[in-house]
Formats: C-alpha cells, structure tokens, sequence
C-alpha cells in the first residue's frame, strides 16, 4: 500500500473517531441537564415533605394549645365550686381533682413547649431545603446554559469533520473505496485499524504475511479476527 494510501486510510480514520467522540459528547449534554433536573427534583420532594412535617408539628401545637385552654377552664371551674361544697369530703375530693388536673397541665405545657421548638427547627429545616432548591435550580439553569453553548460549537465541529470525511474519502483508491464504504456505513469509526509489526491495533491479532503482502500491493485487507479494514500503521 504507497505511503499516500496509507496516510489517507490514517487521516480518515482519525477523522471518523472525532466524529464519534463529538457525537458523543453532544448525546452526553441532554444527560449531564436531566442528572441536574433529577437533584431539583429531589431536592423540591424533600422540600414538600418537611413544609408537610412543620404543618402537622403546627397542627399538633394548636391542639395542645386549646387541650391547654380547656384543662385551665376545668381547672377554674373546679376551684369555684369549692366555695360552693356542702362537706369537707365533697372539698377534699375537689382539691384532689384539682391537684391532678394541674400535673397534667404542667406535663401538658412541657408537650407544648418542645412541639414548638419542634416548629422551631422545622421552619429552619424548611428555609435550608428551599436554598437547596434554588441552588440545584441555579445549577441546573447554568449546565442547560452550558450545553446549549458547546451543542452549536459541537455540531459546527461535526460538521466541519464531515466535509473533511468527503473530501478525504474520494482520495481512496478504487480497489479499497468498497470494501470501505460498505464497512463504514455500519461500523464507523470502528471501521479501520492499523498493522503495525504484524499485529491488527483493532483486535490484537495476528496479521498473516500474505496479508501484510496485500496491503503492500494497495489491495483491500480484512481482519480475519475483527473484520476491521487494515492499512499499514506509519511506523510498521
């Protein structure tokens, strides 16, 4: 194979890898925004449950609250019907009532007073997921920014690198363009290896001598191995 072939064969098969490697980036772009779409998303459903945990902690310290206000009502009400008992027993046992009345409203205040330092870390808990979520947002909004920027620079490479392919590709010579053509519409950039010391670069192969004698005759080679069409690497 002349030197002239085998620099084409290189170029183009450096020129198909660019390709895939852009394409690929390009595919990568719409992943990196959804990876970023999927943390505000995570980041909003926590957000939603703990505002529904400081909701159900609000709800909780009304109840105690007006559990409070009716203790404190019995309570009053009790101690005016001392004034109104017609024996000592009828007292004591009101006393008593009162007394029992008034432990649980001291138990009940300390429920009361630990619910709402309950809202307390909440509320704050709350305002720490809502930053994580403008944060994600903010993120998000600066990536999708960023590959909608490197998809215009990418397709205009690509585009570039297609030209390049044409023009490169209608340098082979007639006996390699169909062997080429047909193995490159499948495999792209898979499509080439290169033969140095008798070894295939694409699978790791063996070459046979009546191989290598081919390529040096300009003729088309096939791997055996790999199926990959050969040329002569620039240091064989």
């Amino acid at each position: 194979m002349s030197t002239a072939t085998t620099d084409i064969m290189a170029s183009l098969h450096q020129i198909l890898k660019s390709i895939t490697e852009k394409r690929e980036k390009l595919e990568r772009g719409p992943i990196r925004v959804a990876a970023h779409q999927t943390r505000v998303d995570d980041a909003t459903s926590k957000l939603d449950a703990t505002r529904e945990q400081l909701t159900a902690a609000r709800m909780l310290v009304d109840s105690k609250q007006l559990q409070l206000k009716t203790s404190e009502a019995k309570i009053l009400d009790l101690q005016t019907k001392l004034n109104t008992c017609s024996n000592n027993r009828e007292y004591q046992a009101l006393l008593e009532q009162i007394a029992a009345d008034q432990m649980a409203e001291s138990v009940l205040e300390d429920e009361i007073l630990e619910c709402m330092e309950n809202v307390d870390s909440l509320g704050q808990n709350v305002k720490d997921a809502t930053s994580v979520v403008e944060d994600s947002k903010q993120q998000m909004k600066a990536e999708s920014s960023r590959v909608n920027e490197e998809e215009g620079v990418l397709k205009s490479e690509i585009s570039q690198l297609r030209s390049d392919l044409s023009g490169t590709e209608s340098g082979l010579p007639e006996e390699i363009k169909p062997d080429y053509l047909r193995i490159v519409k499948t495999r792209k950039d898979d499509s080439l290896a290169s033969v140095r010391d008798e070894i295939c670069e694409g699978c790791f192969q063996q070459v046979t001598p009546n191989m290598v004698a081919q390529l040096a005759l300009k003729e088309s080679v096939l791997c055996t191995s790999c199926g990959r069409l050969l040329y002569p690497s620039e240091t064989s």
